[in-house]
């Protein structure tokens, strides 16, 4: 399976919010934010982190691919609800390393503070 393969078979399933989707991190998966107000190391830790941000998620749609090697760039649009059923969007820039066939790093571009404010945070 190629780098990108794997990355459209993670965010296939991500959609779906089935149980598939943290079988593709390694177990030393590195999660974090340009800003690092987000970062997370290990597969436990990444897997809560996501299910709690998959809780305000109502869409994901995976907008353009970009692959380079071991390297993938995503731009994805997230919709999210919050607890007052307000909705919003965001175009999300994700940059995933793969090794050994496996999600082993992603860093994601975004506006955290809109989004903290959004949820309630």
């Amino acid at each position: 399976m190629t780098p990108k393969d794997l990355v459209e078979q993670y965010y296939d399933n991500l959609v779906q919010k089935n149980s598939v989707w943290p079988t593709l991190f390694s177990d030393d998966i590195i999660f974090a934010d340009a800003s690092m107000s987000i970062n997370q190391a290990g597969r436990e830790a990444v897997i809560k982190s996501f299910e709690q941000f998959l809780k305000t998620v109502e869409d994901i749609r995976v907008k353009q691919l970009i692959t380079e090697n071991e390297n993938v760039c995503a731009v994805v649009r997230y919709s999210y609800k919050n607890s007052e059923g307000e909705e919003l969007s965001q175009d999300i820039a994700e940059i995933w390393k793969i090794t050994g066939g496996k999600l082993s790093s992603l860093t994601i571009y975004f506006d955290i503070t809109a989004y903290r404010r959004f949820i309630g945070a």
